[in-house]
């Protein structure tokens, strides 16, 4: 929560899903997300899907074969929400549209 010395962000909030237990992956829930007018942050990926490395000539492609866990991480579990100034209903319309979202897809809707 922070101190008088820490004085966190709480700029966001990291959400992770298990794709089997909730019907689908991260993709299909930020799609449904959206859908609900909740904002997605694409604030993190992995390094070697920047422009720059491929700009380098490391073939992004190539680098994704030997990082398993960081495509699966990235691509099917983890989605980044915003917390900064949102009223607390605007916070509980959030969790309200993630809940129903991930009872939709456990659904196959």
């Amino acid at each position: 929560m922070g101190n008088e010395d820490i004085k966190p962000t709480f700029h966001m909030y990291l959400l992770q899903i298990d794709p089997d237990k909730a019907g689908g992956d991260i993709q299909v829930l930020k799609q449904k997300l959206s859908d609900k007018g909740v904002t997605n942050i694409p604030h993190f990926g992995p390094l070697y899907r920047f422009k720059v490395v491929s700009d380098m000539g490391y073939d992004s492609d190539e680098i994704a074969k030997t990082c398993p866990v960081c495509e699966e991480v990235f691509y099917r579990r983890f989605t980044h929400l915003p917390l900064y100034g949102l009223s607390k209903e605007q916070l509980a319309y959030m969790a309200d549209a993630i809940l129903e979202s991930v009872a939709e897809m456990q659904a196959g809707k």
